[in-house]
């Protein structure tokens, strides 16, 4: 069996380049949720992918749409990581300070992410059980690049070999396929 992984498309709404408070961040992000995506062909090889989960976000879902011809299920639990907005006051930083800022925040399981963390890998163990250890098809699972870097290492914790990723590529196939002794074991 194998699970093929594809981050969503580019979004539109690129990322800001000015220095931005937390409360311009959060507006940024709202705009991210509401933008359009930026369509390219996508090379799924010549695997018959029977069933196609996806993110209920809109823009994983028109990726899903505009790759797979079968059946695609939209879930939340395949929704990429929220972070909440932690009180900074007027504090500026760049986008990339706010990002390594809000991903140690979580990571590190500051009083303001918990209960996103929580959430988060609720919802990835719900996944790895409802739809990973059962496999009986292949599989094709469009989502995000954080929640990917995460259901990557269940899979190959499930026996499962594939590509090594740091941040997915939009729009690109990563297959993953069980080795046998673990399909028995």
């Amino acid at each position: 069996m194998r699970v093929g992984l594809v981050r969503h498309f580019e979004v539109k709404r690129g990322f800001p380049r000015r220095w931005l408070t937390a409360r311009e961040l959060q507006q940024w992000r709202v705009e991210y949720e509401e933008s359009s995506i930026i369509p390219k062909p996508v090379d799924l090889g010549v695997i018959p992918w029977q069933r196609c989960l996806c993110s209920d976000a809109d823009r994983a879902v028109q990726t899903a749409q505009a790759i797979h011809q079968g059946p695609i299920v939209p879930l939340a639990a395949l929704r990429e990581v929220t972070v909440q907005e932690y009180g900074t006051g007027r504090l500026r930083l760049p986008p990339v300070g706010w990002r390594l800022l809000t991903r140690l925040a979580w990571a590190w399981d500051h009083p303001s992410q918990r209960e996103s963390r929580r959430v988060f890998f609720g919802n990835l163990k719900t996944v790895v059980q409802e739809h990973l250890q059962p496999l009986r098809e292949d599989l094709l699972v469009v989502s995000h690049g954080g929640l990917m870097w995460f259901l990557r290492k269940e899979l190959i914790r499930l026996g499962y070999r594939g590509p090594n990723f740091m941040l997915a590529e939009n729009g690109k196939l990563y297959v993953f396929e069980r080795t046998e002794q673990a399909e028995r074991g």
